[in-house]
Parts: C-alpha cells; sequence; structure tokens
C-alpha cells in the first residue's frame, strides 16, 4: 500500500517535478530507515545466529540509506539528474555485500530436534551462486552490457562503478535464490521475505545501472519501486519472529536440477567462446578475467565437493564400525549377565524341583512349570542375542557362520563357500548381514523352494551371492532392510546389486573389498 502511494503520488503529474522527485528520494529513504530499525531493534532482543543476519543486514540497508541520502543532496539541491559515479555509489553497494553475509548467517542456521543446530555445506552453495553469476556476467557481458558501459564510462572509475553494479546484483539475486531453495522449514518465514526484498532490491538496483551506462537523465519513480518495497520486505522478516518448529530427519531425493545447475551458464559461456573463435571475434580483457574467475571457481568447488565426498564416506564408515561394537558389546552382556542369570535360576529351580516330597506333586508341577519357562526365555534372549550380534561370527568365521544361517532358513540350500582363514572383521559382519537379510526375504515374501549361497574371494574382495527361485518382482524402494544393506556395503567402499525381475527370482550379489576401513 505505501509503495503504490509513493509511487502513484511522485508520478501522478499533481506534483511538481522537484516535488515528485522529493516525495520519491523520501518514500525510498524513509523505507530504508524502517529496515534498519527493523532489523537493529530486534537484534537486541535476540542472540545467536538470528541476532547476527539482523546485525549484517541492518548494517546493509543503514549503508543503503547514507548512500540514499547523498544521492538526494546530488538530486535535489545540486540538481545532478544522475549523479553517478558520485559518494552515493559507495553506500549504495554496501548493501549487496553486507545482505549476503545476513542471508548466509540466516540460513546457515537450521534447528534440529532437541534444540541442535547443524550447518548446511554453504560453501558450495556460495561457489555454485558465484560459478553461475560469473557465467551470467560473462555472457551479458559478451552480447550487450559490454557495449553500452564502454560507449557511456569515460573515466575508469566510472567504467568500474558500471561494472560493479551488475555483479553484485547478479551475485546476491542467485545466491538469494539457491539458499531459499535449500531453506529448512523452520527459518522458510524469515528466509522467503527476506530474500523476496532483496531480489526487489537487486531489480531496481540493475535498471538504474542500465540507465546511468546508457547515459539516461533521470529514473522514473515506477523503477524506484523495488527500492521501496525491497526494504519493506526487509523490515518484515526481520520482524517475523523465530520458530522452534523443526521438522523431522526425512531422506531427500537427489535433486539432480541443484546439483547440474552451475554447469549450464558455464556451457553456455563455452558455447559462446567457440563462437567467437569460429568468427574470429577477440575476446576483451574483463571478458578474459571472467572467465579465468569461472574456471578457478569450477576447480575450487570440485575440491571441496570431493573433500567432503570423502568426509562422507569416513563418517558413514565410522557410524557403521561404531554401531557393530555396541552391538557386539550388548551381545556379550546379555549372554555374560542375564542370559547366565536366567540359566542359574533355571538350574536352582530344578534342584527345589527334586526335592520336593512326594505328597506334594502340585508344588513339583509349579517348580517344574517355572523350570521350562525359564529355560524358553533363555533360548528366547538367546535368539535374539543372535540378532543383536552374530556371536557364531566371532567364535567360528564366516563360513560357519553362513551355513548355520542356510540351515535356519527353513529352505533347502546349497551353500558354496570357499573362504581361507578368517576375513577383516567388519567385512565379515557386512557380509552376514547380507546373507541373513537375502535368506529372511527368500523365505518369508519371495515364495521360495530352496536358495543357493556363495562366497569366495577373488582380487582382494570378498564376493556374496545368494539366489533364490521364488516370484522375483523385489522393489528397493520399500523395505528398509535393503537400504540398509546398502548403506552398510557401501560405507565399506563395497556394491550391493539386487536382480528380481518378475516371475523369474531374486539375485543378491556383493563385493566388499578386504583393505580394512578408516576409522580415522
Amino acid at each position: 500500500m505505501a509503495v503504490a502511494a509513493v509511487v502513484g503520488l511522485a508520478s501522478s503529474g499533481v506534483l511538481g517535478p522537484w516535488w515528485s522527485l522529493f516525495v520519491d528520494d523520501a518514500g525510498q529513504l524513509a523505507a530504508a530507515l524502517a529496515a534498519t530499525l527493523a532489523c537493529w531493534i530486534t537484534a537486541g532482543r535476540l542472540s545467536g545466529p538470528q541476532r547476527w543476519w539482523r546485525l549484517w543486514m541492518g548494517a546493509a540497508t543503514g549503508g543503503w540509506m547514507i548512500g540514499q541520502i547523498l544521492w538526494s543532496w546530488y538530486h535535489l539541491y545540486r540538481g545532478i539528474g544522475l549523479p553517478s559515479p558520485s559518494p552515493a555509489d559507495v553506500g549504495y553497494l554496501t548493501l549487496p555485500i553486507l545482505a549476503l553475509a545476513a542471508v548466509v548467517v540466516l540460513a546457515a542456521d537450521r534447528p534440529l530436534p532437541g534444540g541442535l543446530r547443524r550447518r548446511p555445506g554453504l560453501p558450495v552453495i556460495v561457489l555454485d551462486g558465484l560459478i553461475v553469476v560469473g557465467a551470467l556476467f560473462v555472457l551479458t557481458w559478451s552480447t550487450a552490457l559490454g557495449s553500452v558501459v564502454r560507449a557511456s564510462a569515460a573515466t575508469p572509475l566510472a567504467y568500474s562503478v558500471a561494472i560493479a553494479y551488475p555483479v553484485t546484483d547478479l551475485l546476491l539475486a542467485v545466491i538469494v535464490i539457491l539458499l531459499v531453495a535449500s531453506a529448512p522449514a523452520a527459518n522458510r518465514a524469515q528466509l522467503v521475505p527476506l530474500g523476496a526484498g532483496l531480489f526487489c532490491l537487486s531489480l531496481s538496483d540493475s535498471v538504474f545501472a542500465y540507465l546511468v551506462s546508457s547515459g539516461a537523465q533521470a529514473v522514473s519513480p515506477l523503477a524506484d519501486a523495488g527500492f521501496i518495497a525491497g526494504h519493506a520486505l526487509v523490515a518484515v522478516a526481520a520482524l517475523t519472529p523465530v520458530s522452534d518448529a523443526s521438522a523431522p530427519a526425512v531422506h531427500r531425493p537427489v535433486r539432480w536440477g541443484h546439483l547440474l545447475l552451475p554447469y549450464v551458464p558455464v556451457a553456455a559461456v563455452g558455447v559462446l567462446f567457440i563462437g567467437q573463435r569460429v568468427r574470429g571475434d577477440p575476446m576483451d580483457t574483463v571478458e578474459i578475467l571472467g572467465v579465468a574467475v569461472v574456471i578457478l571457481l569450477l576447480v575450487v568447488r570440485q575440491a571441496l565437493t570431493l573433500a567432503e565426498s570423502a568426509s562422507l564416506v569416513a563418517s558413514r564408515t565410522r557410524l557403521v564400525l561404531a554401531g557393530d561394537e555396541a552391538r557386539r558389546r550388548l551381545e556379550r552382556d546379555l549372554h555374560d549377565g542375564v542370559q547366565q542369570r536366567l540359566v542359574s535360576l533355571g538350574l536352582e529351580v530344578r534342584r527345589a524341583e527334586a526335592i520336593v516330597p512326594g505328597e506334594l506333586p502340585q508344588l513339583r508341577q509349579q517348580l517344574s512349570t517355572v523350570a521350562d519357562g525359564l529355560r524358553g526365555t533363555a533360548d528366547d534372549l538367546r535368539e535374539l542375542t543372535r540378532g543383536v550380534h552374530p556371536a557364531m561370527l566371532t567364535e567360528g568365521g564366516l563360513r560357519p557362520a553362513l551355513r548355520t544361517l542356510a540351515r535356519r532358513s527353513g529352505l533347502p540350500a546349497v551353500v558354496d563357500v570357499h573362504l581361507d582363514g578368517r576375513l577383516p572383521e567388519p567385512v565379515e559382519i557386512a557380509a552376514y548381514y547380507v546373507v541373513a537379510e537375502a535368506l529372511t526375504n527368500a523365505a518369508k515374501y519371495a515364495q521360495a523352494t530352496s536358495v543357493e549361497v556363495g562366497a569366495a574371494v577373488h582380487g582382494g574382495s570378498l564376493h556374496l551371492s545368494v539366489c533364490d527361485d521364488g516370484v522375483g518382482g523385489a522393489d528397493l524402494r520399500h523395505g528398509t532392510g535393503l537400504i540398509g544393506l546398502f548403506d552398510r556395503v557401501e560405507a565399506l567402499g563395497g556394491r550391493l546389486t539386487v536382480e528380481s525381475p518378475p516371475g523369474s527370482g531374486t539375485r543378491l550379489s556383493a563385493d566388499l573389498p578386504l583393505d580394512e576401513p578408516a576409522s580415522a
């Protein structure tokens, strides 16, 4: 409403030219002041990232406000139509730089259940934004912007200012879009109006930069509407309360569009470069520097992505090994503690049963029932501990453990195991669970009548295979057991494949390298 009122009044023709400019400039100044006060006042009542992003954003809008004051002085009292370059440009250009810091701080604040917080891969997101901005700048410079700036920029300072505006506006707009797209639900209520406000500011700023570069003598109030609306939205974001809601962690599919986003404009730059070479058009200094910066950013992004991937693999391996160790301790505690206690109590009850006088048959029967119950409970506990951690695997190795699994599956099984000696413990545990899950699926869901289990070492890897003659058609998207097996095998650097055509049975194969996984 306020935006429409200012723009409508300034462009209505009711006021004189000077008063129209005054209303337009005053509206922009008031919006920037409101945004600055909203950020800094609310920051005083908060802490952590919620405080810091408001401080950064308040500094950004405050710097822009100082630039607007200088601009208005030139505009209204010096009578200069578009005073650029001027000291006002310094204030204006502080906004995208400081606003970028504010957006990154807010996007990095990701609450988790229990009050914890985590930081996403923001360096990669920022690098993606820089790559996209660099490539888009090279494209726009080569096609239109370069000729306009070269024709109108009379001095090196004017040339630099003319370049600075589109670069910073592109940078802010692209990174805001990337961060808002990946924002958590808890911060989206603040990031969306903040991102929309910065986008409005960048849009009007780009129009202003184009008009200055093309030699225009005035900017219409409608073109300045983004400055008023943008600051108003920034104030709304600052006044939006912090959300305590944190969405539960869910498995998200790979977003190929986001992964490939930086390479689309880079590919366009490559096509442009090839076209220029074919036509024999030389590249100017700005284009050469832009392409060099984009290539450097791509190299840094790839190195950072590889480092993060290696860290993720190491982290998954540590989690798998830690889980195995915890299950081993639990199995040992159950076996040495509760299970032994149940066995001892059963023996005590049997001894008590043996000395009961013959004239008390009812008591003897009750003690016998209790002893049978204790023995059954001990047997149930023994079966439970096998699921927690296979003690037979620790004691005898993979060969007898696989044979025991096949025997317990309840299906006619052919076991072909060629193993000499023991294998690394993480490999044996992973192989055990792979075969156990495959046999369970064959017996419960596949309607199989027979199964074949194979295991052998070739070329420094353990090769496993479990084949059944069931109905096939296994759907990997439904069933956490197979998904967990994929994670376990891949954490050890292995590969798991499942072939399950409908009506032709299921074949599960796994290759596990025998190298000891890194635990650091």
